[in-house]
């Protein structure tokens, strides 16, 4: 029973400042704030590594978005390059597709 009396003790005097207030203490003070100081780094750490992690989600579904936008412009050029297609735009100016076959030309020199 003595030794957690003895902790509760300990934990309470460091909790109301005492353990600071301490003479043979005293030489800790620049080791604990040093080490509130690494804890706070690493506060900060952690909340900057976690938006970055946010960040690169939301650039990969950004990239997924891209890439299905251009495979839907890709499909429909390609759909634009079949003689069908062009024939029938080419049908609206007037022009239409030639029934004779084309003849080769030669020159005699």
């Amino acid at each position: 029973m003595r030794i957690k009396t003895e902790r509760a003790n300990t934990i309470s005097s460091i909790l109301r400042g005492e353990f600071i207030a301490d003479r043979s203490n005293s030489k800790l003070v620049p080791f604990l704030l040093m080490i509130v100081v690494l804890v706070l780094i690493n506060i900060r750490s952690s909340f900057h590594a976690e938006a970055l992690l946010k960040r690169s989600i939301a650039l990969e579904k950004e990239v997924a978005d891209l890439r299905l936008g251009y495979i839907t412009t890709k499909s429909e050029l390609m759909s634009m390059y079949r003689r069908s297609v062009i024939e029938k735009i080419v049908e609206e100016e007037g022009l239409r597709t030639s029934l004779v076959h084309p003849e080769i030309i030669t020159l005699n020199e």
